[in-house]
């Protein structure tokens, strides 16, 4: 008996929903030349990388956040058996994180068969903590853009400063903007933590994140106000003003 790719996707997504995750429906858009060469740009960032440190010198930065989630589909679509390039993470966890992060995190390892380190704490304790315990890191992949805090006058690769650990950053989605991010996401049917269709444009800790008020609207077949999903944000400004303190992050170590 065959099974049509339809009722595949519909156990595909009954599966990802009931753990958590939110699988976004099917949807056909022309396709985007724009974003097209933007992931090339993003390739490109990280087969320079590849070239100049082993395989075992590289970590990713990732929280289950919807920036790095596209990094690390990236990463994972170049990965190959000829590469020899595992797949390593470092997580630094909040205080306080949200249940359904931690879970959107736990099925990206099972995902992406991802080998993950788990700190907790602040960031640049977790990174001295990580090159103590491994000298050989020598470079971290963040998902930071160029709109979020202090990410103005990035570029593609550069050293950490301000008395971080020593690392390389590389941040292959530096121009990327915020709907990019939910087109690449979207347009590849990704799951991602169900809580940005929950109204979170941002999600940090659970005592410092709120839902966005700017996706608050009146549901006409509810017939009550409800929050709109996080793609649906009209002016990108305003992504983090659901954190408290708007999520101001340094990125001279990383983002999360």
């Amino acid at each position: 008996m065959k099974l049509t790719s339809q009722f595949l996707y519909k156990v595909c997504r009954h599966y990802h929903t009931s753990r958590g995750l939110y699988v976004p429906t099917v949807e056909k858009s022309e396709s985007n030349d724009q974003l097209r060469h933007k992931l090339e740009h993003s390739e490109e960032v990280i087969k320079r990388a590849m070239t100049l440190y082993k395989p075992n010198e590289m970590m990713l930065s990732f929280n289950g956040g919807k920036d790095c989630t596209v990094l690390l589909d990236i990463l994972a679509r170049m990965t190959s058996p000829t590469t020899s390039m595992p797949l390593e993470a470092v997580y630094v966890k909040s205080a306080n994180p949200f249940e359904e992060l931690e879970t959107f995190v736990d099925d990206s390892v099972q995902r992406y068969g991802l080998q993950l380190r788990i700190y907790q704490g602040a960031l640049k304790v977790a990174f001295e903590q990580l090159i103590a315990e491994d000298s050989q890191v020598k470079a971290i992949f963040l998902g930071c853009r160029r709109s979020d805090p202090e990410g103005f006058d990035l570029c593609d690769m550069a050293p950490t400063n301000n008395g971080w650990p020593a690392m390389m950053r590389i941040f292959p989605l530096l121009e990327w903007s915020y709907h990019d991010i939910w087109s690449y996401l979207r347009s590849k049917n990704l799951p991602y933590c169900c809580l940005y269709d929950r109204g979170y444009t941002s999600i940090g800790d659970r005592s410092s994140t709120r839902l966005n008020p700017n996706l608050l609207s009146y549901d006409e077949k509810l017939g009550k106000m409800t929050y709109r999903a996080a793609y649906e944000l009209e002016d990108v400004r305003l992504k983090r003003i659901n954190r408290d303190g708007h999520g101001q992050v340094a990125v001279s170590g990383t983002k999360q």
